[in-house]
């Protein structure tokens, strides 16, 4: 039976029905799959004082595609600059953006990084060479080494920026933290930024 959703005019079907072209079906999958929010994939040290971080994702019903992306606001996170690779965060362990689980994601086979707000500080120094790293460790906190593996390398992000890699080949049950790209920072917190982390996956048939 159809079912409206909320007072929208919209309708979900629970199958195909009779008379429907395959342009029509297709429709009907895509209201049916929806991007959901998964609730927190992050650790304490990823919650920043602006917007709290957001995790959503999606399975095309048509051929099978996830769709996973953790939404992260910098505002509060620092940068020490000591070294490259280390981890961007409040302060407070652990703080890993996402955990790598198969079973939900899928074989990630391709990871991109969004800027939709330039970071910027007004309290010391802190560059926009940001990037990805995965790392086996479920603890590592602000300033510790997060490592080089399945990394994105921003270069140095602009507002409307996307950063994509093809060769994501990202490891089960491994973390996804946010690393200095660079030694330029000085101790700065971070008054704005905004990244999308997104991931794109298959299960195996």
């Amino acid at each position: 039976m159809p079912k409206a959703i909320d007072g929208n005019k919209q309708i979900l079907y629970s199958g195909y029905g009779s008379g429907l072209t395959q342009k029509q079906k297709n429709a009907v999958n895509i209201i049916q799959t929806p991007f959901i929010d998964i609730g927190q994939t992050w650790g304490a040290g990823a919650i920043g004082t602006g917007e709290a971080p957001i995790a959503f994702r999606q399975t095309d019903a048509i051929n099978g595609l996830i769709i996973t992306e953790v939404q992260i606001d910098l505002t509060g996170f620092t940068m020490r600059g000591g070294d490259a690779g280390d981890v961007i965060g409040k302060g407070v362990k652990p703080a890993f953006i996402y955990k790598n689980e198969v079973a939900n994601n899928g074989i990630i086979f391709k990871h991109e990084l969004i800027c939709t707000e330039l970071p910027a500080s007004s309290t010391g120094t802190i560059s926009t060479d940001i990037n990805v790293a995965w790392n086996s460790s479920a603890t590592i906190d602000f300033d510790e080494a997060g490592g080089t593996a399945s990394q994105i390398d921003s270069g140095h992000l602009v507002a409307g920026q996307i950063v994509v890699d093809n060769t994501a080949a990202i490891t089960a049950n491994h973390y996804a933290y946010l690393t200095e790209g660079d030694t330029a920072a000085n101790g700065g917190t971070f008054t704005s930024g905004q990244l999308i982390y997104r991931m794109y996956g298959y299960k195996v048939r």
